[in-house]
Parts: structure tokens; sequence; C-alpha cells
């Protein structure tokens, strides 16, 4: 049952999901323009363009839904489909889930069955970028350098009854093409770098709205690779614990509620790309935390005086 209610929403997403989004081109100054695409995550589904010129594209993604949302774009290696990620790689992460959450078996064997279980062209799989997480209501901005080819957009977060936003139908494909958006990046006043195994913050971290880059120098050799999530957290705020939630393997990890609020980020690129978010600071204290290896140290605790 499980394998077929995968196969369903994997075969029927792309057409039964109602496009509200919008796409548009503005100019903010001589020198810069934004093409600027509208993202909108509902519980359990995005609302979003089919079709979107390739070049700097600013997506703006709003949470209309009651929980927690991000948005991944996994770019799968070429012939390879939208329906074969969907079965190939949605699959064997799920089996995973529900050997950890009710069968009871430890994240190092869960480890060696998701590596056994995937496809080998899944670590082809470019993730091109994404939002980090935000809260219903809440809204925020990415600009990333699209080329042209089919993309997957995904949450994987978990909801109440532990079951994933993908598997429940928030995973929908995005085609890139190869006319021009002739958008440029936007101009940063904080610059983050991900490296091995550390996170340099750049700027003057202040109240007030800022635009990030985030540049990752590296990757390491196994697993996923390094992202930002940026949550706002009370001063008594254990870091270990925020960690903690942040692995999948955990069976509360990523599950809503979160025991933090989450402002946004910037999710998983290749080694060598630069992407942009946005992000307004309130006076307090901020972890900016790498999902998978902010516990290697990856991360920095800042207070927002």
């Amino acid at each position: 049952m499980r394998i077929f209610k995968i196969l369903v929403f994997s075969s029927i997403i792309a057409g039964l999901i109602t496009v509200k989004a919008h796409a548009q081109m503005h100019s903010t100054d001589a020198s810069h323009s934004d093409h600027i695409i509208t993202i909108l995550a509902e519980d359990y589904a995005f609302q979003a363009p089919d079709v979107i010129p390739q070049g700097w594209t600013t997506i703006e993604f709003s949470n209309e839904g009651n929980e927690d949302h991000f948005l991944l774009i996994a770019k799968p290696p070429e012939g390879k489909t939208f329906d074969d990620y969907a079965s190939g790689v949605l699959i064997p992460f799920n089996d995973v889930w529900y050997a950890l959450r009710d069968d009871g078996i430890s994240q190092e064997d869960a480890m060696g069955k998701l590596g056994a279980d995937l496809p080998e062209w899944f670590w082809a799989v470019e993730f091109i970028g994404g939002t980090g997480i935000i809260p219903a209501g809440a809204t925020t901005q990415i600009t990333l350098n699209l080329e042209p080819g089919s993309y997957v957009i995904e949450c994987y977060m978990k909801n109440e009854d532990g079951e994933l936003h993908n598997v429940e139908g928030m995973m929908r494909e995005l085609t890139v093409t190869e006319s021009p958006s002739e958008a440029s990046p936007p101009n940063a006043d904080i610059a983050i770098t991900l490296s091995n195994f550390e996170m340099m913050i750049d700027g003057d971290l202040k109240p007030g709205k800022h635009s990030f880059s985030v540049h990752v120098a590296e990757h390491p050799e196994q697993g996923f690779g390094h992202n930002v999530h940026v949550a706002r957290v009370a001063p008594d705020t254990d870091v270990r614990e925020v960690q903690r939630y942040m692995n999948f393997m955990e069976v509360d990890g990523l599950q809503t509620p979160a025991p933090v609020q989450f402002i946004g980020g910037m999710h998983i690129m290749p080694q060598g790309n630069t992407g942009y978010f946005t992000a307004e600071l309130e006076p307090g204290r901020y972890l900016f935390l790498s999902e998978y290896t902010g516990h290697l140290g990856v991360m920095q605790d800042v207070t927002i005086e």
C-alpha cells in the first residue's frame, strides 16, 4: 500500500495541481532587473509555474499552509524523468523512514538500507538550492541561476502524523527553457561561505531586512552537503536539540510543530555555486545552521543587539 500510494502521487501530481503562481519581469534600477516567480506552499501541494526561462530567477516562496514548509530544487541526471525520481528516490526514502519510525531500526542501519535501495543514478542528482524552513503565513525570497532542463521541487518535512510531505503530494515538476530571463543577481549585504566544516558570515548583522549571499566553497565527500537554515531561538535554547531536530532520521526530526521559529535560508547547492536569500532580523538570538553538517561545525550562534 505504501508503494502504491507513492506511485499514485507521482503520476497525478503534475496534472492535478492547479497553477496559481505567476511570473513577472520588472526593473528595480537602471542596472539591475529581476525575474520573479511566485511559488505557494499548501498542505500538501505546491502552486507553481510549469515553465520558466533560464537564468537568474528570484523565487518568492509563500507558506499558505498550516505547517512548516521549505522548497528544495533537484535536477535529475540526463535521461531521468520526474516519474523516475518519484519512484526511484521517494520510495526508498519513505521505506527507510517507516523502518525507522515503525520498526525501530538504528540510524546506522537506515543509512545502509538507503544506500542499498537508492538507484545508482541518484548520486548524480544535482540539488540546485531552495529555501530554508518557514512557518505558516510567512514569505521568503531566494535567487538562483537556473540552467535549462527538467527539475523536481519538493518538501520533505513531516506532518504531525509522521508522514513525509512529498509523499503526501508536495512534489512537482518544473521546466526551465533555453529562453534567457536576462536578469542579474541581487546585491547582498551579508556573505555566508560554507566549507568543511565551517560557516563564515561576513557583514553587519543588525536589525532589519538583509540580503544574504550563500557560497558553497566545498562539500564533504560523503552525505548530502551543506545548507543554511535560519532560526530565531530563545536565549536558553540548547543548540544540540535544534541540531537533533534537523536530523531527518530522528523520529520527531523535521516534524510539525518545530521547536523554534525558522525564518528561511538557502538549501543545498552544488559546490562552487552561489545563491541568495532575504531575511528580516529582529533583536534576539539566531542559529544559522546546516541541516546535515551543523553538528560538525557548519553553524553560527548569533545574537542581534
